[in-house]
């Protein structure tokens, strides 16, 4: 991340899709503890327990018929 701040001058976006279903506990944690201190977005399914047992988050977004509806 800071080869690709210097590079562009700004703090990138990390855009993750449905990369934690694709990772054990273990690696999950790893990953969220990694990523704690930049912006990110993630999507993915079982929202549940990465929400509440997990990690605290600013925003949370459902999909509905095609329509981002703000859940928070």
């Amino acid at each position: 991340i800071e080869l690709v701040k210097r590079a562009i001058g700004d703090t990138p976006i990390l855009l993750l899709d449905d990369v934690l279903s694709e990772l054990d506990k273990h690696r999950q944690n790893y990953l969220l503890d990694s990523i704690h201190d930049i912006q990110t977005i993630i999507t993915c399914t079982g929202l549940d327990e990465f929400v509440n047992n997990r990690f605290s988050i600013n925003k949370i977004f459902h999909i509905k018929n095609g329509h981002a509806v703000n859940a928070n």
